[in-house]
């Protein structure tokens, strides 16, 4: 499953998310339920929050229908909201926004994400990428780690490898490109999420429930 489309329900009262999740869990659906469904639905809980994952708009809608006609008969009020996945942004919009498609919209997206990104690093004061440096010494290691601090850049040092820090994707992907062509023979050099070592800077039911009904 894709699941490029999330419901959110967004209830002021946290026992209203856990008794939603408990009768979508719990609720059979007539055969004609499911097959207008044709497809399974992700739940989850987040305190008062439910979210419901679709991996089409139509499944989505068809799902929300069900939940606004269950919380009408049990006079429950919620915020709903629908969205769809923006892969290139790698956020949550607003189901009403079309996906990019001019060069121009895509890079627009690309340089938005990119920016949370930093702004996330920067925030919590851990890299949100790193570049991983394997070498074939401990002593072509820390010439490496030297050369790389004294140009005011923190690594993390291993016996034979490096953690790199970087506040987004694009700079990791630089760094990994300049470290590649620097680094000595028998190196390796691999852009992965930021682990948070270091790095510091200033069936009959289609309503699969994700992680049971603790959250």
């Amino acid at each position: 499953m894709a699941d490029d489309w999330r419901l959110t329900i967004d209830f002021d009262d946290e026992g209203d998310g856990t008794q939603l999740v408990e009768w979508l869990s719990a609720r059979r659906f007539e055969a004609e339920e499911r097959d207008r469904l044709g497809g399974r639905v992700v739940v989850s809980r987040d305190g008062p929050r439910v979210f419901l994952y679709a991996d089409t708009e139509a499944l989505a809608r068809d799902a929300e229908g069900i939940v606004r006609a269950h919380l009408s008969s049990e006079g429950r009020q919620a915020r709903i909201a629908l969205e769809r996945w923006h892969p290139v942004e790698q956020d949550w919009k607003d189901a009403s926004l079309p996906l990019p498609q001019s060069e121009e919209e895509v890079q627009a997206e690309h340089e938005r994400q990119q920016e949370r990104e930093a702004a996330e690093s920067l925030s919590s004061g851990h890299a949100e990428w790193e570049v991983r440096v394997s070498l074939p010494s401990h002593d072509a290691t820390t010439a490496l780690a030297d050369r790389l601090e004294g140009e005011g850049i923190p690594v993390t040092r291993r016996s034979t490898f490096l953690l790199v820090g970087a506040v987004n994707h694009d700079e990791a992907t630089a760094l990994a490109e300049r470290l590649r062509a620097e680094a000595p023979d028998g190196a390796e050099v691999e852009v992965e999420p930021g682990g948070g070592m270091v790095w510091e800077v200033t069936p009959q039911n289609p309503f699969a429930v994700f992680g049971g009904l603790g959250g």
